[in-house]
């Protein structure tokens, strides 16, 4: 009789646990067709109003055209916005890459090598200092560089440069956090043991094996990171305001004047920012199954 009562107990402790695994996929599913909703829906209607002529007759948009494409790209306004765009994404991606990775590489590397309380003090101090730009307003940031670049040492410091060195520290935390992941998953205190084994110096090892394997993901870095700087809104409009025109505060002003316009540009905005990141998830996916046939 026992045995009996165990093993109905047994049953249904599984079935009572099979049915709360079941349900779990199903509310996975549910929250992430919700986020889908919100996110697609919004960018849907986006698309839908740059490539038509009319949507305030009728809940139904009318007179589908490509007109407002066309005329956002031959406009030199916008040309010359997305050119200057570019290039200071590019210097501030690359600034943040290079001083990134010379602040994430060795301290990795350090606490892999030798678990210390320096190593680990040193990590923990990165890592604080990648949050940072994730507690301090963009506004904060671009207030407090006007009064201290713009305001006292703007007669001779030009305001690209001051939003190059503004947005390259807020781009740190994707370097940093990229670099990061990578080398736990190279497990590079392995790579530098081998190669000490072998008679090889540390930074030959860094500069010959550990570097040309982080490349995927340096320049997946390097891409998420430009992308970011391009689509800098905050700090674009108060640091830089009509003296240098880029493409966010482009589009913004656009909206007041010609929404289907300014829709149709952010619709090629978001277009250039989904190839970046398709070729950002390709790169990941390549350097993780090299990674996992070594």
């Amino acid at each position: 009789m026992n045995a009996v009562s165990r093993s109905t107990t047994s049953t249904s402790t599984s079935t009572s646990t099979s049915n709360g695994i079941t349900h779990r996929p199903l509310l996975s599913a549910a929250a992430l067709t919700a986020l889908l909703v919100v996110v697609l829906v919004p960018m849907a209607a986006l698309l839908v109003y740059g490539l038509t002529g009319r949507w305030d007759r009728h809940w139904w948009p009318e007179d589908p055209t490509l007109r407002w494409v066309v005329e956002a790209l031959a406009d030199p306004r916008v040309q010359g916005a997305v050119i200057r765009t570019t290039l200071l994404a590019l210097s501030s991606a690359t600034l943040a890459l290079v001083c990134g990775a010379l602040a994430t590489i060795p301290a990795a590397l350090a606490a892999q090598l030798d678990d210390g309380p320096a190593a680990r003090r040193l990590q923990r101090t990165l890592d604080l200092v990648a949050l940072l730009p994730f507690a301090i307003a963009p506004v904060v940031i671009a207030i407090s560089a006007l009064e201290l670049f713009v305001g006292r040492w703007g007669g001779w410091l030009p305001l690209p440069l001051v939003y190059v060195a503004v947005v390259a520290p807020t781009l740190f935390p994707l370097i940093h956090k990229t670099l990061q992941s990578a080398l736990a998953q190279l497990n590079a205190a392995s790579l530098i043991e081998a190669g000490r084994t072998l008679g090889a110096s540390d930074g030959h090892t860094v500069r010959r094996v550990l570097l040309p394997m982080l490349a995927p993901a340096l320049l997946a870095a390097f891409l998420l990171a430009w992308v970011t700087a391009a689509m800098e809104f905050a700090i674009a409009n108060l640091l830089l305001g009509g003296q240098v025109e880029l493409l966010q505060p482009l589009m913004n002003s656009l909206r007041n004047a010609n929404g289907h316009q300014a829709a149709a540009l952010m619709v090629l905005a978001f277009a250039g920012v989904g190839a970046v990141v398709a070729a950002v998830a390709a790169l990941t996916r390549r350097w993780t199954s090299a990674a996992q046939n070594r």
